[in-house]
């Protein structure tokens, strides 16, 4: 175990945007009307760990988390939180499939959930910039603090599970005027995904299309990103707060970075569930802003795709290679 106590509570908390789950489900008894049911006192244990897609712009994510709920489909509110209070945790840490575990195989009634809620306190979060400025953040307006998904924990058995935070997407910077200071608003992008149904694709990106090399894109750091997509959508487009253009939006980011080792720029995507995926790639993704929609249309004529793969497949435990090239 890890430190949390569990008990029934409901509170509202930061936002996980899209998720998925499952997992095998245990023996039980048999109901009157002879469905199969799960008995009153079985139990079965969970994991959930904590994962990041960084940020050009930020050095540190650093949240302070107090609990995590689920929703019982019985109605009752299963809560797990730090026996020492909470937990801070800096998300630029986190990348690469690298995880932080928050919950270590915590003993729950076995049964569905129907919904989580990670708990997270602003007042001890904080935003560090590349510039070395601090910044504290508030729950963005439109803050969706709920997730819907059927998480299944089976009598005698073990799942665990990883909260995905893509922190670009997170993050919306509202610029101060005059006497204004800047401020941060929080809108978590977030997924859950049980791991043992995952796999993952990682590449890298012809050096010839990054942009120190591209003459249409700023060589300043902060450009280079890969983006990802269900395998049916037909064009890529920016990541916005609101899509006004009809036009599908990136499931995740990843920024493209240099291993010295090997000399070549990589990207890659963890803790996906299986199915076909596109990426996309952009050497000028500084210009891609929360805001607005910059594709195809960028207000500041700046942002553009470089590349758009084909339907890419990712199997459960497999690692699917895509070397995106002019």
């Amino acid at each position: 175990m890890d430190g949390f106590l569990r008990y029934g509570a409901i509170t509202v908390a930061a936002i996980l945007l899209t998720g998925c789950g499952g997992g095998s489900s245990g023996g039980g008894s048999v109901l009157d009307d002879g469905s199969q049911g799960v008995p009153q006192d079985a139990t079965g244990t969970v994991s959930i760990s904590l994962t990041d897609v960084p940020s050009e712009e930020t050095s540190e994510l650093v949240l302070h988390i107090t609990h995590i709920d689920l929703g019982h489909e019985e109605g009752h509110t299963e809560r797990i939180e730090k026996a020492r209070g909470s937990e801070s945790v800096d998300l630029m840490g986190l990348k690469n499939g690298k995880a932080a575990v928050l919950v270590d195989r915590e003993s729950m009634p076995a049964g569905r959930y129907d919904w989580l809620e990670l708990g997270i306190d602003l007042e001890q979060s904080h935003l560090g910039l590349q510039n070395g400025a601090m910044h504290g953040m508030r729950m963005g307006d439109s803050a969706n603090t709920r997730i819907d998904l059927p998480l299944d924990i089976g009598a005698g058995n073990h799942v665990e599970y990883v909260l995905d935070i893509d922190a670009r997407q997170s993050i919306v910077h509202h610029r101060g005027h005059g006497m204004m200071a800047d401020e941060y608003d929080f809108h978590p992008n977030m997924r859950l995904v049980e791991i043992s149904q995952t796999g993952s694709i990682t590449g890298t990106v012809h050096m010839s299309m990054i942009d120190v090399y591209q003459e249409e894109c700023d060589s300043t750091d902060g450009g280079n990103w890969a983006y990802l997509y269900p395998g049916n959508v037909a064009e890529p487009d920016d990541f916005s707060e609101s899509e006004s253009d009809g036009l599908s939006g990136p499931i995740a980011m990843d920024r493209v970075e240099l291993e010295p080792e090997s000399g070549d720029y990589h990207y890659h995507f963890s803790y996906l569930p299986e199915g076909t995926y596109r990426v996309a790639f952009s050497c000028a993704a500084e210009w891609d802003e929360s805001g607005d929609d910059d594709y195809p249309v960028d207000p500041d004529g700046r942002f553009l795709f470089h590349s758009f793969s084909g339907p890419l497949e990712v199997k459960v435990g497999e690692k699917t290679e895509h070397h995106m090239v002019p």
